[in-house]
């Protein structure tokens, strides 16, 4: 900073000090009374406020001054850019118009430069002068801006005119063009909207097609995979069942043609013992035995019972195989022919499972014709250890045990479970029945069998419970009899209804019987039928089986008395009658009608004349000694052959 500016910014500084103080001295002298004092102070007051103003005056003309040199600066960049960015040059009038503008700018510096080099006592006089000097050109510089604006106002709306008429009739015509435009284009785009509408249904259609054909194609190959794959299990099942069917088998299953007349318990009745057998079925208390042994005596109903269980868990697909021992039919009392035609039973149970069967028949044709020991091994045991498939409790039922043709056979059946059954890891529940007969109770009783099997004594039921069944059956079926053959109800009384409950005792076959003689009435009628039943009202042998006894012996007696027609003499029909009895009683396997006559050296229709009597076919039971009377007597079972049930009565 130069010397002389530095001593005027300092001399600006003082001033305003001073005038402070001698406002203050003023104010200080006004009340001394000393005459000139404060009028000298307002003098010397005045000189300082007038340097101020002068001073004043002097920096804003220099400002002034700097501000004009510095927009004159700004309009000569403006121009020169200007003219670069157009070389045609800048328009006429605004050049005229910026030219007049700058002159009085000029003119503005040169009336600011009078006061500044004035003297100071010249600058001191006229202060006041010079700060209506510098008032005055700010406003001339206030009124020259204006006018600039004003001026280049008008020519730039008349300009603005011009542009926007000239842009407006270029947009009419750009407009126009687009207009034409727009609609060549709209046609244009109708027209590939159109190809591509086309383009787009010969593409959905192709792919529709192909699809189609993919689909058929697909179809055909995945028919023609699965025919393949139903061939191919066609063949394995065809070559399965060839296998199986080398098996020698029985015709011995619950449901099976020589059972055909067999049926399960009536809705209602034996519903104790049966949950007591499906609790032991269901358990999964591994100390659960896995056999269980259904002991009764005979006509108890043990058969019936057995038969529900088999249904039933057939009907659940729980039916591994059935097996109901009779010694009426040469295949079903045949112990080599049980394990064999369990195994056959059990391949229908599973896929798998028929795999593993068949290839052990696979392996020898002939395993079917070995011993019981082996046939247990390689058709069940083996089988079912491999077999992994098991889905919950598999049943085998086999009934009549004690029917077996020999005592041994009956034997190494119970063997062969007590052996094999601890090894077989699939969970099996193996029910057996059978009347008490010695020779299995001794089986039943050793160490190894005691410790895998439960033993159920059927008689020893309470009688309440079994009498109560048995009325039930009875008043039901009697009373479908009645039904049937329009007998006017209530029928039979209650009275009666409890006679033949108290002659049943604890035996179901009583109560069947005479339902199925009523039912074979003939011309007689269920309520004549009935009444002879009744008619032999005995006091009751030491026998347990009295009224049984009585009870078949009135249907023989009516079975003679129908066949009377077919003989000229009693006589003759008594003979008949002893000759065919007497080789039934002889004979240790049964015969049919044709080879019995052929046997006795009959007429033809000899056997079948009697034997197919109505009154005959209702005998279905067996006639039973007590097993302490079997032993102390050598009076023999008879029993007679009636179209494929044997009838035994006592002689």
């Amino acid at each position: 900073m130069s010397s002389g500016t530095s001593g005027s910014n300092k001399r600006g500084e003082i001033l305003p000090a001073i005038e402070t103080i001698l406002e203050t001295a003023k104010s200080s002298v006004a009340g001394l009374g000393i005459v000139g004092l404060e009028a000298a102070i307002g003098g010397v007051l005045s000189i300082v406020t007038a340097l101020k103003n002068m001073r004043g005056n002097e920096e804003n003309l220099r400002t002034f001054q700097d501000g004009i040199r510095r927009f004159q600066d700004t309009i000569a960049y403006i121009r020169k850019v200007a003219t670069r960015a157009n070389p045609g040059g800048i328009p006429p009038d605004l050049e005229e118009r910026i030219a007049l503008f700058v002159k009085d700018l000029d003119g503005m510096i040169a009336r600011a430069k009078v006061p500044l080099r004035a003297s100071i006592g010249h600058k001191f006089l006229m202060n006041k002068e010079y700060g209506s000097v510098v008032n005055q050109l700010n406003a001339d510089l206030h009124r020259a801006i204006q006018e600039f604006m004003m001026k280049g106002g008008a020519a730039t709306e008349a300009a603005v005119e011009e542009t926007l008429q000239t842009v407006q009739a270029g947009f009419s015509a750009t407009r126009s063009d687009i207009k034409t435009v727009h609609t060549e284009m709209s046609n244009d785009l109708a027209a590939v909207s159109e190809g591509v509408y086309r383009t787009q249904l010969g593409v959905q259609e192709l792919n529709q097609h192909s699809r189609t054909w993919s689909d058929h194609v697909a179809t055909r190959i995945n028919a023609g995979f699965a025919g393949v794959s139903n061939d191919v299990q066609r063949l394995e099942a065809v070559a399965l069942n060839q296998h199986l069917l080398l098996l020698p088998r029985a015709e011995a299953r619950y449901d099976s043609r020589s059972r055909q007349d067999a049926n399960g318990c009536l809705e209602g009745t034996r519903t104790k013992v049966l949950k007591e057998i499906y609790d032991w079925i269901n358990s999964t208390d591994p100390e659960s035995p896995p056999i269980l042994w259904l002991c009764g005596l005979a006509g108890i109903g043990k058969s019936t019972i057995a038969h529900t269980i088999a249904e039933e868990t057939d009907a659940d697909r729980r039916l591994g195989a059935s097996f109901f021992f009779s010694r009426d039919e040469a295949d079903r009392r045949n112990p080599q022919l049980v394990y064999p035609t369990i195994a056959f039973q059990l391949a229908r149970l599973d896929h798998e499972l028929k795999k593993l069967i068949a290839s052990a028949v696979e392996r020898d044709q002939e395993v079917g014709k070995l011993v019981m020991k082996k046939q247990f091994e390689r058709l069940i045991s083996e089988p079912l250890a491999g077999w992994g498939g098991a889905k919950g409790t598999i049943v085998i039922v086999m009934d009549a045990l004690d029917e077996c043709s020999s005592e041994s056979g009956a034997e190494e059946i119970l063997i062969r479970w007590a052996t094999e059954l601890p090894r077989i890891q699939a969970p099996l529940r193996i029910l057996i029945t059978s009347r008490p007969e010695f020779h299995i109770r001794r089986k039943f009783q050793s160490l190894s069998l005691r410790a895998i099997s439960q033993p159920y004594i059927l008689h020893d039921i309470e009688k309440s419970v079994v009498k109560d069944d048995i009325e039930l059956f009875l008043r039901q079926r009697l009373n479908q009899i009645a039904e049937d053959h329009d007998v006017r109800t209530p029928w039979p009384s209650e009275a009666v209804l409890k006679k033949l409950v108290d002659r049943a005792g604890i035996l179901f076959i009583y109560a069947s019987t005479v339902v199925k003689f009523v039912q074979d009435c003939g011309p007689w009628g269920p309520e004549t039928s009935l009444g002879l039943l009744l008619e032999d009202d005995a006091s009751k042998g030491a026998s347990e089986y009295h009224d049984i006894d009585v009870l078949y012996v009135q249907v023989l007696r009516n079975a003679l008395s129908a066949n009377k027609k077919y003989y000229k003499s009693e006589d003759k029909m008594r003979e008949a009658f002893s000759t065919v009895l007497g080789a039934i009683v002889l004979l240790r396997d049964p015969l049919s009608s044709a080879s019995l006559e052929r046997l006795l050296s009959l007429d033809n229709g000899t056997t079948r004349i009697y034997l197919s009597v109505q009154r005959a076919r209702s005998v279905y039971s067996i006639l039973h000694f007590m097993t302490s009377l079997q032993a102390t007597t050598a009076v023999p079972m008879i029993y007679m052959l009636t179209q494929r049930k044997i009838m035994y009565v006592w002689l």
